[in-house]
Parts: structure tokens; sequence; C-alpha cells
């Protein structure tokens, strides 16, 4: 399904990703689903350790949910939901979902995610109490028109249209190592934070 709220229930976004560092264009996007999609409340929840990333997060879980809490407290409909941190482990979307209808009954709850991993839920864990779970907020990374429906029962999606902002974590981590300055690609509480805790400086080879 496409388009309009699906339910007159409360509407609850929910954006997970490591934030490894959260950065400008996390936070457009977050502006724009609670815009586009009427939120009442996006809850922004960094990943402890996401399921399939190999590599250990460049900075610490507690480094990165404090950033997030900086910027969230700055922004009215911004909330953060630190289960998976609190958690201490590799999380699924589907537990964390889970915890946060437990958390928020009587609500929709719409699951922000990129075109690209939309048309490949049907290889996702879990997929199908997803299904149940969510109303997926379907934002682009690219200028592709066109989005496969992924052929699941039940499947309830709206589709975000997001200006595209070229900026990724992987992209600040490569300018941090090379010593270049990133206080122009992310949100001013979490460069400052960054600065504070003398997090900008490259890591020493060892």
């Amino acid at each position: 399904m496409l388009g309009s709220p699906s339910t007159s229930l409360p509407r609850i976004g929910f954006f997970g990703g490591s934030f490894d560092p959260v950065h400008n264009g996390h936070l457009s996007l977050a502006k724009q689903a609670v815009e586009q999609a009427d939120l009442d409340t996006l809850l922004l929840c960094p990943a402890y350790h996401a399921p399939l990333r190999l590599e250990e997060p460049f900075f610490q879980a507690t480094d990165r949910l404090a950033m997030v809490e900086r910027i969230a407290s700055e922004h009215a409909k911004l909330e953060v939901f630190a289960h998976e941190i609190r958690q201490g482990k590799v999380c699924y979307t589907r537990d964390t979902l889970l915890a946060l209808a437990e958390k928020f009954p009587k609500t929709e709850i719409l699951l922000l995610l990129g075109a690209d991993q939309f048309v490949k839920l049907p290889q996702w864990k879990f997929v199908d109490d997803l299904v149940r779970l969510v109303t997926f907020l379907v934002f682009s990374r690219s200028s592709e028109v066109n989005l496969d429906e992924p052929p699941l029962p039940e499947l309830r999606y709206q589709r975000m249209n997001n200006e595209l902002i070229d900026l990724s974590s992987t992209l600040v981590r490569q300018k941090i190592q090379n010593g270049q300055c990133v206080k122009n690609d992310l949100p001013g509480p979490a460069y400052e934070y960054l600065k504070k805790h003398s997090l900008l400086q490259p890591a020493s080879a060892s």
C-alpha cells in the first residue's frame, strides 16, 4: 500500500543505524521524514553493532549515543531510543521493534528504510514479523524513480520524496582518518562533542 496514513493512530517513526558518526545527511532525512509522513515523533536508534557489519564501529557506542542525544535535544520531534546500545550486543530489527511496540502500544510505527534495502526485504530475517509490526517509510538514495514493491503479503509502505545528499558516515570517517576537517559534514552538537572529547584525531597506527 502506498500513500496516505494507513491508520488514525499516533505515528512514531523509527530510524536505526550505526550513526558512526551521525552526519548532516542523517539529520536532513530525519527532518524530512517527520514532515512528509506527518510523524508525531521520530526515534533515532543507534545500533550497538549492526548485524551485517564486519568491522568494529569507529566510535564507541557511548559516544555515538551521546552525539545523537545532543542532536535530538535541539529538535522537538526527535527522540532517542537507546534500546540497542543498552543491550550491548547485536540486535535484529524485529526484536528492537517488538520492544518498541511494547513501549508504545496503540501507535503506528513507521520504519525508515532506504529503497535499496526495501527491495531486498524478502531476504531479511523475520521479515514476516516486520511486515505485521510496521509501515515502511521508504527513502531514496539515488535519483532512480521506479520502486519494485517486494512480493510480501500485507506490506504497508509510504514513499518519501527526499532530498538526495551525497554524504556518508564512511566518507566522514575517511576524512577524519586523513586529518581533514568535517565541521561542515556534521550537525553542530555532534561536531562539538567530538571536538570536546578529542575524537577528531586520526587513529594512530598500531
